[in-house]
């Protein structure tokens, strides 16, 4: 099964390419214990994935996350 496995920083989510993101059947999404931003960023950088992946159920794509 195709996975998109990012590590999230506190700068703003670069685009990746269409390509990269499509076709994923899951996202992980990591951060820096040491640096709060990238926390903070998490939110950011799932938005970014849901546009450039376009899943079909994006409130039902299953992101493997802090909570």
């Amino acid at each position: 099964y195709p996975l998109c496995a990012l590590a999230v920083s506190d700068e703003r989510p670069q685009s990746l390419g269409v390509a990269f993101y499509r076709g994923a059947d899951s996202c992980v999404l990591v951060y820096d214990v040491t640096d709060p931003k990238s926390f903070e960023s998490l939110e950011s950088w799932m938005d970014e994935f849901l546009v450039q992946a376009a899943p079909t159920n994006p409130d039902e794509f299953p992101f493997v996350r802090p909570r």
